[in-house]
């Protein structure tokens, strides 16, 4: 079971923010060495996002954050930082995003990347980057830094330590 806690916007935060809560209850399958091996997924969407909607076009975001909270268990493996989930067709038909990004959480505070558990594991957050096609391309061809620079490079005057969001 995976619930999605929702956060709305306010003064601070023009943005909603969602957040799993379950999938961190397990261990992903992942190599011995990867620290951690629990996670928790987020994405954020802009204020006017239809959040209670559930129309595919506005529900896909939070649809996404329940298969993929149960990905790493159903099939006995694991995900972290750079990779790339590819839906195959677009999400819905009000948008040509067709793939998931994962990385860590743009807050502008790096204690908001993990927090250690009571028994002294690490969980891990990750947000979750809708991509189109070609992007998911690029970084199949280029790697999660290289797209990232891309995408550094081509952004509007727009303070660094802002949320990735998406309309």
């Amino acid at each position: 079971h995976a619930d999605i806690a929702i956060i709305p916007p306010d003064e601070e935060r023009d943005f909603y923010t969602l957040v799993t809560m379950g999938m961190g209850a397990y261990r992903m399958n992942a190599p011995k060495d990867l620290n951690p091996q629990r996670a928790e997924l987020m994405i954020t969407l802009p204020r006017d996002w239809e959040i209670k909607n559930s129309n595919e076009e506005w529900y896909w975001p939070v649809r996404w954050l329940k298969i993929l909270a149960r990905f790493p268990l159903q099939e006995k493996t694991w995900l972290g930082w750079g990779h790339i989930i590819p839906n195959g067709e677009p999400f819905s038909e009000n948008t040509k995003l067709s793939g998931l990004l994962l990385l860590n959480p743009y807050t502008g505070d790096e204690k908001d990347e993990s927090l250690i558990l009571t028994n002294g594991e690490t969980l891990s957050f990750y947000q979750l980057i809708p991509l189109y096609e070609e992007e998911m391309e690029f970084k199949i061809k280029n790697g999660t830094e290289k797209l990232l620079e891309l995408f550094q490079d081509n952004l509007p005057n727009q303070d660094a330590s802002a949320p990735c969001s998406f309309a």
